[in-house]
């Protein structure tokens, strides 16, 4: 009996996530869906545009956060190291996506990770991306305090059919698409910070590289990305420290965060 309540009352939220297709509170019915599916601890749905800065479209917490809004700093340049967004301007296919496989290999091991990530999204996170043919990609992202087990991935996966086909149908039907002056406004400001950060001190080599550093790739990964041996990588990475007068990540970190204009001490 108690299983036959539960379905009776996932069809009823199925079916008004489906009222819902084209309207405002789209987003928030098929969070709070999921939901019931599975406890997650946070969501977050987000249009990743072609170009510029992703465009959050609904934010949720099971318990609210206390203090500064995370999502500021994330939109003020933060988005940059986030590998789902680095995965989807990289043309990474519809579907469901867990951070593991889409993570550099020592992200976990990143100050992005570390400082902004472990505290916000928490320790695991798993994405639904649905691409957008000339209008870059929609996130609806699902974060967890501790890592998803092998049976949630897979009922997931089941989902994903029919939660990437809603997507897409709100996607068309919606009338209140994204407004782009504040996003090219915003972008421009980022790319404008980032042509400062290392101007004039590092090489074009050293800063692709000090990037990949920030993202959470190893020596080794980087060598593979971008064809050189690791003893190159790990010569451009001694010259880039040398010439920024650092001698860590964190530092490296902490100067990129600078350069986004946040204070190093709360980004």
């Amino acid at each position: 009996m108690e299983t036959l309540f539960r379905e009776v009352g996932l069809h009823a939220s199925l079916g008004r996530t489906i009222e819902q297709i084209g309207r405002e509170r789209f987003w928030k019915q098929l969070i709070l869906l999921l939901h019931q599916w599975l406890p997650f601890d946070n969501a977050l749905a987000t249009h990743y545009p072609a170009e510029g800065v992703p465009l959050p479209l609904e934010v949720y917490d099971v318990v609210p956060q206390i203090g500064p809004a995370p999502m500021v700093a994330y939109l003020n340049g933060l988005y940059l190291l986030d590998p789902f967004y680095q995965a989807c301007q990289e043309g990474l296919p519809s579907g469901l996506y867990r951070l593991e496989e889409i993570a550099p290999d020592q992200f976990r091991l990143s100050e992005y990770f570390l400082s902004y990530f472990h505290d916000n999204v928490l320790e695991d996170e798993v994405q639904f991306i649905l691409q957008l043919p000339g209008e870059g990609a929609l996130s609806l992202s699902l974060g967890m305090r501790r890592l998803f087990n092998t049976e949630e991935c897979g009922m997931l996966a089941l989902l994903s059919t029919w939660v990437l086909a809603l997507m897409q149908q709100h996607w068309h039907q919606c009338s209140l698409r994204p407004q782009a002056a504040r996003n090219d406004e915003i972008a421009t400001q980022v790319r404008d910070a980032l042509s400062q950060f290392g101007a004039g001190v590092l090489s074009e080599r050293e800063l692709e590289i000090a990037r990949l550093i920030l993202r959470g790739y190893s020596s080794k990964a980087i060598a593979e990305r971008l064809a050189i041996s690791p003893e190159t990588v790990k010569v451009h990475r001694r010259h880039l420290y040398a010439k920024l007068d650092i001698s860590s990540q964190p530092e490296l970190f902490s100067l990129f965060i600078q350069a986004l204009g946040h204070d190093p001490e709360n980004p």
